[in-house]
């Protein structure tokens, strides 16, 4: 038996023995079975029996307990534990009434010749509950920051590899992008601009109390591929995957972004960046429900460059000589990216889980089984994940919560993006003509590439060389609440947590001898690389929460306070081992070794005191908290650094009939971002010797003793209301983020022995505005349009850099890179211009920030179907777009000899030739779904719900970007230096069928 086998296997009999067991629980004992129901008395021949479920809009789940009236009666009934119900009504059309608690009230009009009906309530907007601290929360209506939430349903409308996959286009304020296309995963999430230059750039994940990590790992290959060998000695240029793509998408209940510092300051020297707290799904009241999806579907190659075509042998001649041409011209041309990323292999996703209630435990269970296949030769994405989430109440006055999830997720990601050898696919694409046959012959041998220097054939390097990353991880969390005292008018409460997240990265890189660049790369034929990452985080906390609320109603105070400890721990070490014999992968095979390793470990300690006040018949909120953290990556890490917030926001009564809610905010808020590990800590070389002698030598970089964290103070004000009972929502939220004590490296004397420091010096702006409108322009009986439309803009500005400009290099100035410059933008793009005289300027010709985003999300619904599609539009953003530079240094562009030509001479005295306006319209999703009659699923015993869907992702992009998308990255999630397009891994759109069941 497999592990997968295994893992399927085990997930299978744990969902089922959980269902067993809720079931015996929750059935009678020794009870006498029951005689069969007597036949149903005819209905009055004046009148008709219908049929029908009431659904949660959000959740599509059933209702239960929902009344259903007949208007202008008192007759009705109340739907069943699964929202379904039955009633006899007069004949010709009825208006029946539905009302549910927590839901708002809908009339439906039912025609004469209809017997079966299906509802939908939406949940109540005002009540909906968001979190606002460690321990607290309040309702949305009473939020006085900008919180963006996304819920289960909108996650999850058409399939997604990964989390911040699925959220790209639905969130105002956020900037969320793709890396590459490779296959697990490589995405960018960031919120309300550039926050940092070197300090870290990642959003802080908290599932479940949970703070768990989104490093991002190097495989290692970039010591094959010599990447950071030149003007950037970066490991950011590996492709690799922020491990938030761990997460099962479908196991989430609700996401809530916390954008900016007024919204996070909880969170301290962790929330520069922003904060997602992400709740999974929990057991609801009710029987036993047991939901299973099965997908299938396929990738396929959304775009190509194209190479130079040739038509005649006169053409061959020209471009390479006669020689060239008559060994390799028979009149054929190939499609060499078809050949290399053709490939259309069936992919598919299960998913299962079981939920409910049985006495005093909740349970949720779930088990997913992914396998998406690349659509290159040897790439593709696999994952096994297996969660189970428990609450039980001991008694009236405490409750306890675990959750435990093990993932296991192995990507190929193939050989893409910048290198110095050119051995990556498209680096050797690059210069290889189209009447070249790269194709294996008769007896699986492939050519080698005369026309790239290190002879690499990108078909063979495809078939025969593997870059896997394999990964365990463990996410575990436990929380308990203990209601110490509960009057009519305070309650008081003490709530405990331990989180831990625990991953094993393998990263196994072989490049076989048979690679036609193998010998010629180094003469040492056989590489094989190892790199074993070992990540531990764990957090705990303490947490006290006092509620007083008089009976007179003016006040509603809400006081909270704790005390949290966190670590962070990573130990990476890599060998390369380059000449194996017999071609054995082992590390221990080679001829030549080397090895290397890095270790972190940070510890943090903090303390948070935070105030909720609705006053004014709770019209007037009021916010303040403060959180003081001490952490082992600040100079001195004894020093306490203080993380302050407040925030008011006021509820004008109804003006006007066509308003239901009117609300305007105000906040102030401090955050922090940590010195890195690498800033405070000198690393140490061993791979230098003292006059012949073996030593350990520092990197001549050295951290300043009174480094602290980056400050960020953000001022938000905004407006929310909502308009036609429900039917229109506006959100509209402006700010201003100042950061100040930049971690910035400065030069000092070689006396001291070293040659640089990090020190905090430097200030920047962001300022914004975000807004989203929801309507739902269309409701009635048969149809509901619901439109979402998000907006951002985001400008920032350098405003102080003591140690004058800073250089984020890339490729240099001739071609284009990033620098700070007082006065101007944190992500412009400067380049050389050599003028009439012969001097060079420099100056700015291009910037990566976009001039603004909108997601349109709509869906709409008729009756059983729906259909559901999201357009995501980029204005503006510029791309320094390197491999359109390769195809043209090569003179192998598709329109070399009519504008390659042009480039390629004003390259030589413009660096802006290169850089490309990045503007993009996609449509991300698209899903057309059926929910299958009541009618057909009675003739299906134990199954309530059934839906068939087909969907899509990324299935149309509209730009006049030259390059293969316009969501690129060569360097990872680096702050600042995106944008940078070197020989990525091709895009892809998929589509999928889909069938979920409901037990």
């Amino acid at each position: 038996m497999t592990l997968k086998q295994a893992l399927i296997s085990g997930c299978a009999l744990a969902l089922l023995s959980v269902e067993a067991k809720a079931q015996e629980q929750g059935a009678p004992t020794e009870a006498p079975q029951p005689a069969a129901p007597a036949a149903p008395a005819p209905a009055p021949s004046n009148m008709r029996k219908i049929t029908g479920k009431v659904l949660d809009a959000l959740t599509n789940d059933g209702l239960p307990l929902t009344r259903v009236i007949i208007k202008g009666t008192t007759k009705g009934v109340e739907t069943e534990l699964d929202g379904s119900f039955s009633l006899d009504i007069p004949q010709g059309p009825v208006t029946l009434l539905f009302s549910s608690q927590d839901h708002k009230d809908r009339e439906v009009v039912v025609g004469a010749s209809r017997d079966t009906v299906t509802v939908s309530l939406d949940a109540t907007f005002v009540e909906e509950m968001v979190v606002v601290g460690r321990a607290s929360e309040l309702a949305r209506k009473h939020l006085a920051n900008s919180v963006a939430s996304v819920n289960n349903e909108d996650l999850n409308r058409a399939p997604a590899a990964t989390v911040d996959q699925a959220l790209q286009g639905k969130v105002a304020g956020a900037n969320i992008q793709s890396n590459s296309g490779a296959p697990g995963g490589g995405m960018q999430l960031k919120l309300r601009g550039v926050s940092t230059v070197n300090g870290s750039s990642a959003v802080l994940y908290v599932v479940d109390g949970v703070l768990i990590s989104d490093v991002a790992i190097a495989s290692g290959v970039y010591q094959l591929t010599e990447s950071v060998r030149g003007s950037n000695p970066s490991a950011t240029q590996d492709n690799q995957v922020n491990r938030i793509a761990d997460l099962n998408p479908n196991d989430i209940e609700s996401i809530e972004v916390l954008k900016g510092a007024s919204a996070a300051a909880i969170y301290g020297s962790k929330a520069s960046n922003g904060v997602v707290i992400i709740t999974t799904k929990k057991g609801k009241a009710g029987a036993p429900r047991v939901d299973v999806t099965q997908r299938v579907g396929m990738y396929s190659l959304s775009n190509t460059l194209g190479s130079r075509p040739f038509t005649s042998r006169d053409q061959v001649v020209e471009r390479y000589g006669e020689e060239v041409a008559a060994q390799y011209w028979t009149g054929r041309n190939f499609n060499q990216e078809a050949l290399l990323a053709g490939r259309r292999d069936i992919s598919y996703e299960t998913l299962a889980s079981v939920s409910g209630t049985s006495g005093d435990t909740r349970y949720f269970a779930s088990a997913m089984v992914k396998d998406d296949k690349g659509i290159i030769q040897n790439t593709g994405y696999q994952k096994q994940s297996f969660r189970l989430n428990l609450g039980q109440k001991l008694g009236s006055d405490v409750e306890v919560n675990a959750s435990a999830n093990l993932v296991h997720t192995l990507g190929n990601r193939g050989l893409t993006n910048n290198d110095n050898t050119n051995i990556t696919y498209y680096m050797g694409l690059a210069s290889t003509p189209s009447f070249v046959d790269l194709r294996a012959n008769g007896a699986g041998i492939y050519p080698s590439n005369p026309f790239v220097s290190s002879r690499a054939n990108p078909l063979q390097t495809a078939a025969l060389m593997t870059n896997d990353e394999d990964v365990w991880r463990l996410l575990g969390s436990a929380d308990a609440v203990w209601n110490v005292y509960k009057s009519e008018t305070q309650s008081f409460k003490v709530l405990g947590n331990l989180g831990v997240d625990r991953f094993q990265q393998q990263n196994k890189v072989f490049s076989p001898s048979t690679l036609a660049f193998e010998l010629p790369l180094d003469n040492l034929p056989g590489t094989s690389l190892q790199g074993s990452h070992e990540v531990l985080n764990l957090n705990t906390g303490v947490n006290l929460v006092h509620n007083y609320k008089p009976a007179g109603g003016g006040v509603n105070a809400t006081t909270s306070a704790g005390f949290q400890y966190e670590q962070s721990g990573v130990d990476s070490l890599y060998v390369m081992s380059a000449g194996q014999i017999a071609d054995q992968p082992n590390v221990s095979s080679g001829t030549q070794l080397r090895v290397r390793q890095n270790r972190a470990l940070v510890r943090d300690r903090g303390f948070y005191l935070q105030e909720e006040m609705l006053l004014m018949d709770e019209h007037l909120t009021l916010v303040g908290a403060v959180r003081g953290e001490q952490s082992s990556a600040n100079g001195d890490p004894n020093q306490l650094f203080f993380f302050p917030k407040v925030a008011t926001a006021y509820r004008f009564k109804p003006f006007h009939p066509a308003v239901n809610e009117f609300k305007v905010r105000l906040a102030y808020g401090e955050t922090g971002n940590r010195p890195t590990y690498a800033q405070k800590y000198r690393p140490l070389s061993s791979t230098n010797n003292i006059e012949g002698l073996p030593a350990i030598i520092g990197s001549g970089v050295a951290g300043a003793k009174d480094l602290r964290p980056e400050r960020q103070r953000e001022f938000e004000v905004g407006v929310d209301t909502m308009l036609f009972n429900g039917n229109a929502v506006v959100e509209l939220t402006a700010y201003q983020r100042n950061i100040s004590d930049l971690l910035l490296p400065r030069t000092i004397p070689g006396s001291t022995g070293f040659t640089t420091e990090f020190a905090n010096g430097g200030e920047m702006f962001n300022r914004g505005v975000e807004a989203m409108l929801q309507v739902t322009p269309v409701r009635n009986d048969d149809w509901e349009w619901t439109s979402n439309t998000t907006f951002t803009l985001n400008r920032s500005q350098v405003t102080s850099l003591p140690e004058g400009d800073v250089r984020i290099p890339v490729f240099g100035t001739s071609l284009g890179e990033f620098r700070l410059q007082q006065g101007a933008s944190a992500t412009q793009i400067v380049g050389d211009l050599v003028q009439e005289d012969g001097t060079t300027l420099l100056r700015k010709i291009g910037d990566a920030e976009p001039d603004f985003r909108m997601g349109f999300n709509n869906t709409v619904k008729y009756r059983d179907f729906s259909l559901s599609f999201l357009l995501d539009w980029q204005q503006g953003s510029d791309i320094i777009n390197l491999t359109r530079f390769l195809y043209d240094a090569n003179k192998n562009s598709v329109d070399y000899t009519t504008r390659g030509i042009e480039r390629q001479t004003m390259s030589l005295t413009d660096a802006a030739a290169y850089v490309e306006d990045a503007t993009f319209l996609k449509l991300r999703e698209v899903t057309l779904s059926y929910n299958l009659p009541a009618s057909l699923l009675s003739k299906a015993p134990m199954v309530k719900s059934a839906r068939i869907n087909i969907s899509g992702r990324n299935l149309l992009t509209f730009t006049n970007y030259s390059g293969l998308d316009p969501e690129v990255s060569n360097f990872g999630n680096h702050p600042i230096a995106r944008n940078v397009d070197v020989a990525p891994f091709p895009p892809s759109r998929s589509f999928w069928t889909s069938l979920d069941v409901g037990f």
